[in-house]
């Protein structure tokens, strides 16, 4: 029980022998997952609540091949330690990984989805799941209490899309268009 003193997040006895030093793990700087600072906090909001409930996953030296931008979320707020799986496997092997647990996450039924929000809702976690749908860009149904399909579309209008290269760069066109007068909006693709 030595681990969970080292941090706050709850850590399940079965991962408490797999405790690490975050610091020491390394990012190979070519991670294709990208997050918002909305999906960020909800990654910190879900360890709070939650604990780990999988480990991050590296190879044997501790290059990331899962779990990265969750180290990167506990880093930032003071949290250093958590359970790390360390897999003997080839750099090749640890991209393939990577690439299947970013992008292997089936589809959703529209009717089983909306019958886990009502479930949610009745639970009276409204506010939650809004916030983790806003944070993938998805919303509510209207009916389950979200807004109307389309209250937010501009009518008529001509747009421009500007490519930024992150979101500071987003916030920094958006800052100067609406300074300017322009009506604009953010549109993560």
């Amino acid at each position: 029980m030595v681990a969970e003193k080292k941090t706050t997040i709850k850590v399940p006895d079965a991962y408490l022998p797999l405790v690490e030093d975050l610091r020491l793990l390394r990012s190979d700087e070519n991670n294709p997952n990208k997050m918002t600072i909305k999906q960020k906090d909800q990654i910190w909001h879900s360890l709070q609540k939650y604990g780990w409930t999988y480990p991050i996953i590296t190879n044997k030296d501790g290059v990331f091949a899962d779990g990265e931008q969750r180290a990167e979320v506990c880093k930032g707020h003071g949290e250093f330690f958590a359970p790390v799986l360390r897999l003997p496997i080839s750099d090749v092997d640890r991209r393939l990984l990577r690439q299947i647990l970013n992008k292997l996450k089936g589809k959703h039924s529209k009717e089983l989805d909306g019958a886990e929000y009502m479930r949610i809702l009745e639970a009276g976690e409204k506010g939650c799941l809004k916030a983790l749908l806003e944070s993938v860009g998805e919303k509510l149904p209207e009916d389950l209490g979200g807004e109307p399909e389309g209250s937010n579309i501009i009518p008529g209008s001509y747009e421009l899309i500007i490519e930024c290269k992150d979101e500071a760069e987003q916030r920094c066109f958006f800052d100067k268009l609406k300074t300017e007068g322009y009506r604009v909006r953010v549109l993560n693709l």
